[in-house]
């Protein structure tokens, strides 16, 4: 079974899929103005998600964490 998170993107809310994920980048914008976390996934799409940066970054890290310890 696929793992799927769900982000608020520019576009609403989007489910991506975890296991398509290349790789993802978290940006705290200057003057303490919010957070950004990008998402690349492998067939070259960005998702830029605005909202709960932190428990997406959270469960991506614990996730893949996991995936290269085993």
């Amino acid at each position: 079974m696929s793992m799927w998170i769900r982000a608020m993107t520019d576009l609403g809310p989007t489910r991506i899929r975890v296991q398509s994920i290349c790789a993802y980048q978290f940006i705290k914008e200057e003057g303490g103005e919010g957070e950004v976390l990008l998402i690349y996934t492998a067939d070259n799409t960005l998702f830029e998600v605005h909202e709960n940066v932190s428990g997406i970054l959270e469960l991506l890290d614990n996730h893949f964490e996991n995936d290269f310890m085993n």
